[in-house]
Order: structure tokens, then C-alpha cells, then sequence
């Protein structure tokens, strides 16, 4: 089965929804996950990592979709929230509220998320491909 252009667009949206709800709990709470600390900021970027590979599973399953497309489906949920930080980073400090010397920790920790994603889903599709 081949992704329809309804479940692109699905997964775009889910994507989108995920960026956007990070987004506003950075926003909120941002100073604590990225201004206490190394040790916070790295436990904070396994947790985003873990977090967005368990979205990606479950809604592979929710939407019934074919193992095989599971790079795929990462990228469609990906894509969203890359530009939407492009916009971000570019204004940092009156988006998220942080400092703007955390910005090199909240880039690592966005770009870990999303390459941790795209691992995942790579492991996932060929593993499960039948």
C-alpha cells in the first residue's frame, strides 16, 4: 500500500501538531528544561528523542500504515516542524523567551529529535518490512 495524498497530509498535520505543542511548552517551560543545566538540557533531549519515535510508532499503527513506509511517514511528520524552527531560531529569544546563549542547546536538542526520528524509522521499516 502507498501512502494517498490523505495520509501525507494527515501526517503533515500530526507533525505540525507535535512542533506546535513543543513549541509552546518550550515556550512555558523553556527556561527549565534549557537554563538549569547540562545534565537537564541532555535528560530533556533523550526525553524529546524517545518521545517523538513512540508518536511515529503509534501513529503508524493508529493509521494502519505499511512498515515499509516508515521513512517516509518520519520525513512527512518532520518536515513541518523543520521549517516552522527555521522561523524560530531565526528569532529566538522572543519565541521561546530563553536566552539567547541557550539557542545552541535547543538547536542540539531539535536536531537530535528529528535525527533520532529519521534512525528510528529507518530501523523501523526494515525490520518489520515483509
Amino acid at each position: 500500500m502507498n501512502l494517498t495524498n490523505r495520509d501525507m497530509l494527515v501526517y503533515g498535520a500530526i507533525g505540525f501538531g507535535v512542533w506546535l505543542s513543543g513549541a509552546l511548552e518550550f515556550y512555558y517551560g523553556g527556561p527549565y528544561l534549557f537554563q538549569s543545566g547540562p545534565l537537564v538540557t541532555a535528560a530533556s533531549a533523550a526525553f524529546i528523542a524517545i518521545a517523538v519515535c513512540l508518536i511515529f510508532r503509534s501513529t503508524m499503527r493508529w493509521r494502519g500504515t505499511a512498515h515499509r513506509e516508515g521513512v517516509t511517514v518520519a520525513v512527512l511528520m518532520g518536515l513541518p516542524g523543520l521549517f516552522g524552527e527555521a522561523v524560530r531560531q531565526l528569532f529566538f529569544t522572543r519565541l521561546t523567551g530563553l536566552l539567547p546563549q541557550t539557542q545552541p542547546a535547543f538547536a542540539a536538542t531539535l536536531f537530535l529529535g528529528n535525527a533520532v526520528l529519521l534512525t528510528y524509522a529507518v530501523w523501523y521499516a526494515r525490520r518489520n518490512a515483509s
